[in-house]
């Protein structure tokens, strides 16, 4: 079998996966679901991924290098910690709305899971991304960019409220009175509205106030 066959059928399984994770729970989804919506037989399940538990990790694993390669991208292009956290914010947005099953997932699981080991492999697949925010808010607050804050949480403070507002999608279009096109669960004017928040979360909770003429900063 080519490897571009193998691929291609494992991004199968890790797509039939993915969404029925995020529709059903991992404790609510059965290999020979995941079996059938990918159209194969359960033993390639196993011999791809070993398990539905490293099935899940590949899911999980999946998420974080995609955005991992965005943020690296953002940090290679600004040199400017506030920049580059602005970029940072939209970007994540973007990634959240596109990939709507990374936070349905991986908050359905955090919040079950009474698996140590599980929560401990999921924080580590994602602290190299997390990492690269710290560096930059890190920076900032070192040049007098931005506020003193705890970066750690600065972070959760600005991604806990997309993946809030992606999960609860429906109800968050009624409080915005946001019309739903057909066939179209996040419209453009909602995913704009999300992005003009943060942002302006993100002046408040780090940005420093820059001084007009004739004055001092606070």
């Amino acid at each position: 079998m080519s490897t571009a066959a193998t691929n291609s059928k494992r991004d199968i399984i890790l797509n039939a996966a993915e969404h029925l994770f995020a529709d059903s729970g991992y404790n609510g989804t059965t290999t020979r679901a995941i079996a059938k919506k990918a159209g194969v037989n359960i033993a390639m399940l196993s011999y791809y991924f070993g398990s539905k538990e490293m099935l899940l990790h590949a899911v999980i694993e999946r998420f974080s290098e995609q955005l991992g390669s965005v943020f690296e991208h953002i940090e290679n292009t600004y040199s400017d910690p506030a920049e580059r956290l602005k970029h940072w914010i939209l970007a994540y947005v973007d990634y959240i709305f596109d990939n709507p099953n990374h936070a349905r997932i991986v908050y359905r699981h955090v919040s079950v899971s009474k698996n140590k080991d599980d929560i401990i492999k999921l924080v580590q697949e994602f602290n190299n991304v997390r990492n690269i925010v710290v560096e930059a808010m890190n920076e900032g607050m070192k040049s007098g960019v931005f506020n003193d804050v705890d970066a750690q949480l600065a972070i959760t403070s600005i991604t806990a409220p997309v993946n809030a507002i992606v999960i609860e999608a429906n109800v968050m279009r009624q409080r915005l009175n946001i019309k739903q096109p057909r066939g179209k669960l996040y419209p453009v004017e909602f995913r704009s509205r999300v992005k003009d928040h943060m942002l302006q979360m993100y002046e408040r909770l780090l940005l420093k106030p820059v001084a007009k003429s004739g004055e001092l900063a606070e």
